[in-house]
């Protein structure tokens, strides 16, 4: 190889060498906002901030916003030297970055005006109060532990006293508590009032672990023109409209109250229906309807036209539930739905006729929202039977946010068709011979029999197998109750769960989270805990849960994190 070729090649080398740092510097500054925001691990941010900045090459919009992070990430652990040292290095070396520069101009006045140090509230003064310590000791501990670890949780070796060290284990803590998950059934329990006070401690106890990380710095927003574009794909899944627009040019978009003025205004608008198809189609089994696929010799009764009478129906109601502005709860309550002839027929209801869609109240409390409706309940069947068990898990995960453990893989799928006549509540029993398996499924299969009286295609049946149907159970924490009716019933005295779990999940669809829904992190469920605080002044209306979503710091981040 010649001398010229050589130099080539290693030029070449270095090339791509610049071009793979350059690629990879987004990817760093990606973890870096982890690292600091969802972790709190300042110094690994720190690293990876720097090299990001190092990285970034050509970019120089890049390097200046990773340094500047970096400086707050020093400045949250006190150094306030190394903090002036990198503003300053920002304002000489990226003059042009006039935002970075900005920001960073204003810290560095900041530092030098607290001159013996900025006075912080740090994650480590957060602390579990002492009778919140005892009553998690009196009824937790027990079974969660380093030997028992039950739910892959040690509350044992917890550090009471800095709550942000196991932030994320705290979270588990607080959704089980919230939904009464713990203790077992059977096992000594606290008073409801010692269950919401625990949870109120802890929540403020985390909500102080992440102060010192949530604050959102004006330099770090977005701006109006471009939260006018977030909040229409929010809710329209749209472009934003004129009105909008009109008050992101004139810098009005971030006064909360204006922004709550568009969402009502932007959901009384059939353009609404976009986040029927964007959100709810994902939180509830909406895209699964049309794939179910009924035995036809079992259920001869569904075709083409029902099944899409069925998905019509409940996006119908949705719609209707989102332009009327009503309580987040009245998805599951609501005594009303839309039906066509079709439909009608398979519901059993008369004086229907004709293809159109007409709004009709229930005749009675067998149904109600959209657990009273066929989609969902087809949806979370098999072509042959039932599934309480996924209808179990569906109420348990989506109404009171807590996911039921992933089943042993060695574990057999319940038959499709029954080997000796008898209920779904008599297969289930037989089934379940692994006592692991049978202490999970004691959370969400009574919650899913409670629904037996709905076949796998949604009608009503009062026998199966040609045995009567016993549709009573026992909820999580003890209370007994007995079908559809009584299952609602019970679930509402935990509506608290449910806020808290929907709010996540619409913040996690607003941020365009992927993989498994309602991903947030642990830092920002003290966001979804201000936005359900704040909604409940006024009912927790969907205005107000979705005006509190697009007000949120999470939402408002220029950069999100992904």
């Amino acid at each position: 190889m010649t001398r010229t070729r050589l130099l080539q090649g290693v030029l070449l080398i270095l090339a791509l060498s610049v071009s793979a740092a350059a690629q990879q510097a987004p990817e760093l500054y990606r973890q870096g906002r982890v690292q600091e925001l969802a972790t709190g691990h300042l110094e690994d941010a720190i690293a990876l901030y720097t090299q990001a900045a190092r990285a970034a090459d050509t970019d120089r919009a890049l390097a200046a916003r990773s340094l500047v992070s970096a400086a707050g990430c020093y400045e949250k652990l006190g150094r306030q030297q190394d903090a002036a040292n990198l503003y300053d290095a920002v304002m000489r070396s990226y003059p042009e970055q006039r935002a970075q520069v900005s920001l960073a101009q204003e810290r560095l006045r900041a530092l030098r005006q607290s001159a013996a140090g900025v006075s912080k509230t740090t994650a480590a003064s957060a602390r579990v109060s002492a009778s919140t310590a005892s009553v998690l000791e009196r009824n937790c501990v027990r079974c969660h532990n380093a030997g028992t670890k039950l739910g892959e949780l040690d509350l044992a070796s917890l550090n009471e006293q800095q709550v942000s060290e196991n932030a994320g284990v705290w979270e588990q803590v607080v959704r089980r508590l919230r939904a009464r998950r713990d203790p077992p059934v059977g096992m000594p329990r606290p008073d409801d009032e010692t269950y919401r006070a625990v949870t109120l401690r802890l929540e403020q106890a985390l909500d102080e672990a992440y102060a010192a990380n949530h604050t959102l710095k004006d330099a770090e927003r977005v701006d109006d023109a471009e939260l006018a574009v977030r909040v229409a794909g929010l809710i329209w899944n749209a472009a934003p409209d004129a009105p909008l627009l009109e008050d992101a040019k004139s810098g009005r978009l971030h006064d909360p109250a204006v922004l709550h003025r568009h969402v009502v205004r932007m959901l009384r608008d059939p353009r609404s229906a976009g986040l029927v198809d964007g959100f709810f189609a994902g939180w509830l089994p909406l895209d699964n309807v049309k794939k179910a696929r009924p035995d036809p010799a079992l259920y001869p009764q569904v075709d083409a036209d029902l099944v899409q009478a069925m998905e019509t129906e409940t996006r119908l109601f949705l719609e209707s539930q989102l332009r009327g502005d009503r309580d987040a709860l009245e998805i599951w309550t609501a005594n009303y739905t839309y039906v066509n002839a079709r439909l009608s027929r398979h519901y059993g209801l008369a004086g229907i006729s004709g293809q159109e869609f007409r709004r009709v109240t229930w005749p009675d409390d067998r149904r109600a929202g959209i657990l009273g409706q066929s989609s969902v309940l087809m949806a979370l069947s098999t072509p042959s039977r039932t599934s309480p068990t996924s209808r179990g898990r569906f109420l348990l995960s989506r109404f009171l946010g807590v996911d039921a453990p992933t089943p042993p893989a060695n574990v057999a799928a319940l038959m499709e068709r029954p080997a000796a006549p008898g209920t779904m509540r008599d297969r289930m029993r037989a089934h379940k011979v692994n006592p692991s398996c049978a202490n999970c499924h004691a959370m969400f299969d009574p919650l899913g029999l409670a629904l037996e009286n709905f076949d796998a295609t949604g009608a009503w049946r009062s026998t199966d197998g040609g045995l009567p149907i016993d549709a009573s159970g026992t909820f999580i924490d003890g209370t007994p109750f007995d079908g559809p009716a009584g299952l609602r019933a019970t679930l509402l005295t935990h509506r608290d769960a449910y806020y808290a779990s929907v709010t996540q999940r619409l913040l996690a669809y607003a941020l365009h989270r992927t993989g498994k829904g309602g991903q947030v992190y642990d830092y920002e469920m003290a966001a979804v805990r201000k936005i359900v605080r704040d909604a409940a002044g006024s009912g927790y209306h969907w205005s107000s849960l979705l005006a509190g979503v697009a007000a949120s710091a999470p939402f408002q981040m220029r950069h999100v994190v992904p």
